[in-house]
């Protein structure tokens, strides 16, 4: 019997054995081969490409993003009130890094991060479902449980490998538009999301991302296809008519709300084999080798 996306997410949620398993697995595959083989380049390691990109962008760029929002707010005559002084953020800057299981930023000096995952690998993540998490005006935490966000309080979010976990675009759509809530105007929403494949390959899936998240008031400033991801960074704007008028130009006739797609989304999972099959030597060989090529995301 097929079951909803949210019962499927919630009974996910409940299985604490599976969940602890999967995060005991994913720090090892971390802590011991991507931090082992991290090499500090951006172009090839997910952590170190987010805090290159998110602190040239503080640090170089800020303003240079929100003279280019006052130029877009004329193309779409959007009013720009000049008056209103705008401040650079300073030193430390807020992350909320949600899907954290170790907590990989946390030795980076300019970021004070707040690290969730529904399944903490490490005593200094707090237990938070990002999806179902209510919003308040402070941060309220309990027992090591996150029972509120705060409200436009945060520099950056970063989604690293958190979006494909859910089951279905809307539930994917709901968490960007907490994202967008939590954050500060003028703060990055930092998506990376991963694909082997050739970069053209699924570039229409990215387009439809960015026209999903304009809805919600993000602007997109960056996306880079690496070898194993698509990087994107999302900028809150100042005003948040200024992308839902890029995206009435574009006439787009689908629900945004479901164009958060990924291509497992269009897999038929009912015609999968499921009889078990017994491991040969060279499948142990192929699975050793994808997860050495895993050591550079």
């Amino acid at each position: 019997m097929d079951i909803g996306a949210d019962e499927a997410w919630t009974n996910h949620c409940l299985d604490e054995s599976l969940l602890k398993n999967y995060s005991q697995s994913m720090h090892k595959l971390a802590s011991q081969f991507w931090d082992a083989n991290n090499k500090n380049d951006p172009s090839s390691c997910r952590i170190s490409w987010i805090t290159y990109n998110v602190l040239k962008y503080f640090q170089e760029d800020y303003f240079h993003e929100v003279v280019r929002e006052k130029s877009l707010a004329e193309k779409f005559i959007v009013n720009w009130v000049d008056n209103n002084v705008i401040c650079m953020p300073e030193k430390p800057f807020y992350l909320l890094d949600v899907g954290s299981c170790y907590n990989p930023f946390q030795k980076y000096l300019p970021f004070k991060v707040l690290p969730i995952d529904i399944a903490p690998a490490t005593e200094n993540v707090i237990k938070c479902d990002f999806l179902l998490v209510p919003l308040d005006t402070k941060l309220n935490i309990f027992k090591n449980v996150c029972q509120t966000l705060p409200l436009s309080s945060f520099d950056i979010v970063v989604f690293s490998l958190f979006l494909e976990y859910f089951p279905s675009p809307l539930q994917r759509y709901k968490c960007c538009e907490k994202a967008y809530k939590v954050l500060r105007p003028g703060g990055l929403l930092v998506i990376i999301t991963p694909d082997s494949n050739h970069a053209s390959s699924n570039s229409m899936l990215m387009k439809n991302w960015k026209i999903s998240l304009s809805s919600l008031g993000f602007w997109r400033i960056k996306y880079v296809k690496l070898t194993h991801l698509h990087c994107m960074v999302f900028r809150k704007c100042f005003l948040e008519q200024i992308p839902k008028s890029w995206l009435h130009s574009l006439n787009i006739t689908n629900n945004v709300k479901d164009l958060i797609t990924i291509p497992q989304d269009s897999r038929n999972y009912n015609k999968i084999d499921k009889t078990p099959k017994m491991l040969e030597k060279r499948d142990d060989y192929m699975v050793a080798n994808l997860f050495s090529e895993l050591t550079n995301i």
